[in-house]
């Protein structure tokens, strides 16, 4: 029992000497924030044919159905990719497209028809390429303050 008692004193001797030090510091902070800019570059599309290809994608029903979940406008973006393979081209320029249930009713089928275009001549912008770009875009944008910095 004596011993008990010894130990407690002990601790409690020990919680008396325990000194806590704290220090806080301010100073005025200046926040860096690190930006990449890029110039705009400009290019041009070269239709590759004067005569427009038409191309008949097939799909499953799994992909159309599961992988792209029924979203014409990623069956869609899948048939572009597909024809610019097939023709070995960046775009297909003006495509239109017809989605159905194939044949035998097991899949589907989309019917892209457009012309296959690459991009060449890409260059850094000019001054002149930036007062077409803010042309363009205060035609054709509804909302006027939204226009980018870098065409303003």
């Amino acid at each position: 029992m004596i011993i008990a008692l010894c130990t407690a004193g002990t601790v409690a001797t020990m919680a008396q000497k325990t000194t806590v030090k704290f220090q806080d510091t301010q100073a005025r902070l200046l926040d860096v924030n690190s930006n990449a800019y890029v110039k705009p570059l400009t290019v041009e599309l070269q239709v590759l044919t004067n005569k427009r290809i038409s191309d008949v994608i097939p799909l499953t029903k799994d992909q159309v159905e599961i992988e792209m979940k029924g979203d014409l406008t990623n069956i869609r973006s899948f048939a572009v990719y597909r024809a610019s393979q097939l023709h070995d081209c960046d775009v297909i320029v003006a495509a239109t497209f017809n989605v159905r249930t194939n044949a035998a009713g097991d899949g589907y089928e989309v019917n892209i028809i457009g012309y296959p275009a690459n991009f060449v001549n890409w260059k850094t912008a000019t001054q002149a390429d930036y007062e077409w770009i803010k042309m363009e875009k205060t035609i054709t944008t509804a909302e006027r303050t939204k226009i980018a910095a870098a065409v303003k």
